[in-house]
């Protein structure tokens, strides 16, 4: 496997193929972020990228020369998202959240997680360590005033979003607190979200809603005013779409959703794992069609699009195995650290899995400690 150094400069990543680190949607060049190694020849830690395109380690350096700013995330920070080049890192030492671009080294500190309600409910009862299963940005740059993070947090995954190098603290979104659809009990409850995502045509964040106590549901945010965010649409639906499992070593369905840029199209993505092996088996895919209820039927979200799926914005390409689904590990993987992770292509006409490169050898497997693979898109906005 050949290694190649990324080099910055006016003819960045070699050849004269500059152009195609611009992150536009028809033209991305997605990469598999795999654990990152100590390297003392390159002067500390190196983040280890793979280059689907050109099925190639791409190393970078995650430090610059010189003194470093105090504000950047230490070697001890996790990967909670990754959006339009940029990765979401959260310091377990401190709990800080930081935005950070690999390529080009900005950092962009976000607000404490302790802003947000229920600051003890939002921190891990053993380690102390804030919980964030997911972080999203709307668009880049993440400094201008138009982009929009969104996070799920706590322990019920709630929702909150920021304005990136602007806001001082997270806005929770929705009501904190939800009654019990059974009045026999008079509980109160946090809202849940099972996942989100930015449809960039109608400027919305589409949420998942989640629990066990309440129906699914979709929710469309409109996030264009800091001081009140707008529920645009709301719809429950209270079937399962693809029905029970007959197969006892399938856990329950994980629900993703997917939003398709090219066709604006929005998707609801069943993903089924094996409960002993914590491995994806398949997925199936459902058209959203708001005006129609929830969704209409089985479909296939584009034959000649590859899907990308896991704790980043999801998004499509046409350059890649067409029909298929690229994933990484769903969040709630999370709780399974001494898993190995589940990282893979799925061809949704054919239904097989194959393999997607990453060596499994190189993660730190004595602490514990694996990171969470992530398909990251490099930019340099």
């Amino acid at each position: 496997m050949m290694k190649k150094l990324l080099v910055f400069g006016a003819r960045l990543y070699g050849h004269g193929r500059g152009r195609r680190m611009m992150s536009t949607s028809t033209n991305l060049n997605p990469w598999l972020m795999l654990p990152p190694t100590f390297d003392r020849r390159r002067g500390g830690m190196v983040y280890n990228f793979y280059s689907l395109a050109d099925e190639e380690v791409v190393l970078i350096n995650k430090y610059g020369p010189g003194p470093e700013p105090p504000e950047i995330p230490d070697d001890n920070a996790r990967v909670v998202g990754s959006s339009h080049g940029w990765l979401a890192l959260m310091n377990n030492r401190n709990n800080e959240l930081f935005l950070s671009n690999p390529i080009t080294r900005r950092h962009i500190r976000l607000p404490p997680i302790q802003s947000l309600p229920d600051p003890v409910l939002n921190l891990d009862h053993v380690s102390g360590k804030a919980r964030v299963s997911k972080l999203i940005l709307s668009a880049a740059p993440p400094g201008s005033e138009e982009c929009r993070a969104m996070v799920s947090y706590g322990q019920d995954d709630r929702l909150a979003f920021c304005c990136p190098g602007h806001s001082q603290e997270w806005v929770p979104i929705g009501k904190p607190y939800m009654d019990r659809e059974n009045k026999t009990f008079n509980v109160v409850y946090p809202k849940s979200y099972e996942d989100f995502v930015y449809s960039s045509k109608s400027n919305v964040f589409s949420c998942l809603t989640k629990s066990w106590l309440h129906a699914t549901g979709l929710e469309e945010w409109d996030l264009t005013d800091m001081d009140s965010p707008k529920l645009a649409w709301i719809q429950t639906h209270t079937d399962s779409p693809s029905g029970p499992i007959d197969d006892e070593l399938l856990s329950k369905e994980h629900l993703a959703l997917a939003y398709v840029e090219q066709t604006d199209e929005l998707f609801l993505v069943s993903r089924f794992i094996h409960k002993r092996q914590h491995k994806t088996e398949f997925f199936s895919t459902y058209d959203i069609i708001k005006e129609d209820g929830w969704f209409r039927s089985r479909s296939s979200f584009s034959s000649h699009l590859a899907l990308f799926l896991g704790t980043n914005h999801s998004f499509a390409i046409s350059h890649l195995n067409p029909n298929s689904i690229y994933f990484t590990n769903h969040k709630r993987h999370h709780h399974h650290h001494h898993h190995q992770p589940d990282v893979g292509i799925y061809d949704c006409a054919n239904e097989i899995l194959s393999n997607c490169y990453y060596p499994w050898h190189q993660t730190n497997t004595h602490t514990n400690i694996v990171p969470t693979p992530v398909w990251f898109t490099p930019t340099l906005a």
